[in-house]
């Protein structure tokens, strides 16, 4: 099982977003995309679950033309997502944000739950011990019963990835899930990102912490103004030089920032030093 870009391109009027970018993604890895602000990064993640159109070549799982389907078709298909904002049903529990997604897989039951009481209550039952074990493995068996919005920030990123895996995707689409979490919690969601490797599934990261992208991911992809500028494993993306120019830009220009610095610091320890 691959996910492949193919010459990919997203193009908005007469602004290219994306160009003419081609990759694979195996499965059993986690794959990084990082890059700087307005790279590309999360256009990838919106054309491959349908939320985008694609102005040009495919998106591709297995061979089979996801960039043709539609949204729910693509859903269909294994591939699952979080965003950037969250995108909890506030109102709902924690454990029913989870129970809802089997809705679309098993509405074709609905007429026989209705009619046979035991059958409806044997998969209720199932449909909740999967989602109460999906809790349990983010540490959030203690918020089952409790509202999604009255989650703390953290428990709530929790949540919304836990939601993406409650119908097992073949492909697993993360965008920023490290967004305003403290040292702590982003440390405690490396540990589960990385548990959820599997030799059945493709894993991509977009994420801006370096520290979490270089700490689990297998391979990084680097986009810069909507081009592949660089693939390789952390190290190699490390000791790039056009990574590092892309970051940080020119030798100058690294001069120029530190030296902003220090002025910066300097003129700060002289009003620190009025004020005493």
């Amino acid at each position: 099982m691959t996910l492949a870009f193919q010459n990919l391109r997203k193009q908005y009027g007469d602004v290219v977003a994306i160009d003419d970018v081609s990759a694979n993604f195996a499965p059993g890895m986690i794959h990084g995309i990082i890059g700087p602000n307005g790279a590309g990064k999360s256009t990838l993640i919106n054309m491959t679950a349908g939320s985008y159109t694609v102005s040009g070549g495919s998106i591709s799982l297995d061979g089979k033309r996801l960039d043709r389907l539609k949204k729910y078709e693509i859903a269909n298909s294994g591939v699952s997502r979080t965003y950037q904002n969250i995108r909890l049903f506030d109102q709902m529990t924690a454990l029913e944000n989870l129970e809802v997604c089997f809705y679309p897989r098993e509405v074709a039951g609905t007429l026989k739950e209705v009619l046979w009481p035991p059958y409806a209550s044997a998969r209720h039952a199932r449909r909740r011990e999967k989602c109460l074990e999906i809790l349990r493995f983010f540490d959030l068996q203690g918020y089952a019963d409790a509202e999604a919005g009255s989650l703390p920030y953290g428990r709530q990123r929790m949540l919304e990835i836990a939601r993406a895996l409650v119908c097992n995707p073949r492909v697993l689409l993360l965008d920023e899930p490290a967004a305003g979490l403290n040292h702590h919690e982003t440390t405690e969601l490396t540990a589960k990102l990385a548990a959820l490797r599997s030799p059945e599934r493709v894993m991509i990261v977009v994420e801006h912490d370096m520290d979490l992208v270089m700490t689990l991911c297998d391979n990084i992809i680097v986009m810069h103004h909507g081009k592949l500028l660089f693939h390789g494993t952390p190290a190699e993306v490390q000791a790039s030089s056009d990574v590092q120019l892309a970051y940080l830009g020119t030798a100058n220009d690294i001069d120029d920032i530190r030296a902003a610095a220090q002025d910066r610091r300097a003129q700060l320890g002289i009003r620190a030093r009025r004020r005493s």
